[in-house]
C-alpha cells in the first residue's frame, strides 16, 4: 500500500509542477463558484491577446487583453454582435457586454494585476462582475450560459 501511494505521488507531481511552470497565456482556468473555464490564446506583442470563456452548451465567449498603460493592467473586453468593418467608437461600446481589469488571487487570498503573457500563470484569476454582464444578457438571445458564470477562475491545467 506505501508503494502504491508512493507510485502515485511521483505520477502527480510532474503534473502539478508543469502547472506551476506554465506560463499565463498558455494558462487553463476553471470555475470556482458557477460554471465556466477559460482558455488563454496568446498572441505575439503585435497581435491581441484572447480568452475562450467556455460554457456547456454554448459557443466560446472571446474575451480580447490589451494592455492599459494609464492603470497600468491587463484589461479584457468581450464584444457581442458588433458591426463589421470601420467602427466609431460609440458603436463599439453598443456591443461591449464586458469590460474589466483581469485580477490575479494567490494561495494567500492576496489580489494583484494579472501577470504578463510570458510570467508564471496566476494560481486563480477574478473577473469582477463577469457574472453580471453574461448570464441572462439579452444580447445573447438565448446563446448565452445558461447557469450562473463563475467570477473567480482556478488554474487547472496548461496548453503545453
Amino acid at each position: 500500500m506505501i508503494r502504491l501511494m508512493a507510485s502515485v505521488m511521483l505520477i502527480l507531481a510532474p503534473t502539478g509542477s508543469a502547472i506551476a511552470a506554465c506560463p499565463q497565456d498558455l494558462a487553463v482556468y476553471e470555475g470556482v463558484e458557477g460554471i465556466g473555464e477559460l482558455n488563454f490564446r496568446g498572441g505575439s506583442a503585435e497581435a491581441t491577446r484572447q480568452i475562450a470563456l467556455l460554457y456547456p452548451e454554448v459557443e466560446p465567449v472571446i474575451g480580447y487583453l490589451t494592455a492599459d498603460p494609464v492603470i497600468g493592467r491587463i484589461e479584457m473586453v468581450i464584444p457581442l454582435n458588433c458591426p463589421q468593418g470601420d467602427v466609431t467608437g460609440e458603436e463599439l461600446a453598443e456591443c461591449v457586454v464586458y469590460s474589466s481589469a483581469l485580477y490575479a488571487i494567490n494561495h494567500a487570498g492576496d489580489v494583484s494585476p494579472l501577470p504578463q503573457s510570458e510570467a508564471p500563470a496566476a494560481e486563480q484569476i477574478l473577473l469582477p462582475n463577469l457574472a453580471s454582464a453574461l448570464w441572462e444578457n439579452p444580447q445573447f438571445d438565448d446563446s448565452g450560459p445558461k447557469s450562473h458564470p463563475a467570477e473567480i477562475f482556478k488554474l487547472a491545467g496548461c496548453q503545453e
